[in-house]
C-alpha cells in the first residue's frame, strides 16, 4: 500500500508540472548611418550588349554607396554575429527572389538563411550566367536564357557574405548574406532594420557594406526593454 501511495504521488507531481515559460522577446531597431563626402555614381558602360543598352533611356549607373538626405545609408546587411551559437531555429518556407532586369541584379544585396530557397528570374531579353563565387558553400555557375524557368538553390553553410556576378555581363553584381537565424536584415532607403523578438542576451551585432566594409557593435538586450540602435560609418 505504501509503495503504491508513493507512485500515486510520483504521478500527482509529474502530471502537475506545467510547460516551461516561454522566452521573453525584445524588439531591436536601428538605423545605418554613412556620414562621409557623397561618392559619384559610376557610369556603366553596356556598348557591347546593345540589347542590354536598349532597356534604358539614359545611360545606366552604379551607385555603391546609396545615401537619403538625411544620411541613411541603404544596402547595409546587418545581422547579430554572435551571441546566439546554442540555438537553433527552423529556415522559412518562402523563398527570396534576385532578378535579373536591365541587365543589373536587383536588390544588389540580399539577406538569405541557411536551408532557404533563392530563386533566380531572368526578365531580360538577353541570357545571363547567375555565378556565386563563395568561400564555405558549394560554387555554381548556371546559363538563363531568356524565358527560361526560375533557377532555385540552397546555400547549406552560413557566410558573410557571397558574391555574385554574371560571366557574361561584367558588370552585374550582387551579394548575399547567409546566415542559420532568422536575425539579418538589408537595409532600405531610410537606413532602417528592425528584429521584433530578439532573445534577451549578450550579441555581437554587425553591418556589413560592400564599399565601407564591416564594423561591429557590442549589444545587451534585456527583457522588457526593446533596443534602439544606431550605426554610423565615416570616410
Amino acid at each position: 500500500m505504501r509503495r503504491e501511495l508513493c507512485v500515486a504521488l510520483l504521478v500527482g507531481l509529474v502530471g502537475c508540472a506545467g510547460p516551461e515559460p516561454p522566452v521573453p522577446r525584445v524588439p531591436v531597431s536601428g538605423t545605418i548611418l554613412y556620414k562621409g563626402a557623397k561618392r559619384a555614381s559610376k557610369v556603366l558602360s553596356m556598348e557591347a550588349e546593345e540589347d542590354c543598352q536598349k532597356l534604358h533611356r539614359e545611360p545606366a549607373s552604379e551607385d555603391r554607396i546609396i545615401v537619403s538626405a538625411e544620411g541613411a545609408l541603404a544596402n547595409a546587411f546587418v545581422y547579430i554575429k554572435a551571441g546566439l551559437e546554442n540555438r537553433r531555429f527552423a529556415p522559412p518556407t518562402e523563398a527570396v527572389v534576385l532578378e535579373q532586369r536591365g541587365c543589373q541584379f536587383v536588390p544588389r544585396v540580399l539577406a538569405l538563411r541557411t536551408g532557404q530557397t533563392l530563386t533566380v528570374k531572368n526578365a531580360d531579353p538577353v541570357s545571363h550566367n547567375v555565378h556565386p563565387t563563395p568561400r564555405e558553400n558549394r560554387d555554381w555557375n548556371q546559363q538563363q536564357p531568356p524565358g527560361a524557368p526560375d533557377l532555385q538553390r540552397k546555400f547549406a553553410v552560413p557566410e558573410v557574405m557571397i558574391p555574385v556576378k554574371c560571366n557574361v555581363h561584367n558588370w552585374m553584381r550582387s551579394y548575399i548574406g547567409v546566415l542559420d537565424h532568422p536575425f539579418l536584415a538589408v537595409t532600405g532607403p531610410r537606413g532602417e532594420f528592425a528584429w521584433p523578438d530578439l532573445p534577451p542576451g549578450r550579441y555581437t551585432l554587425a553591418v556589413w557594406h560592400e564599399a565601407l566594409g564591416e564594423v561591429t557593435r557590442e549589444l545587451t538586450v534585456e527583457a522588457g526593454q526593446p533596443v534602439t540602435v544606431s550605426v554610423e560609418y565615416r570616410d
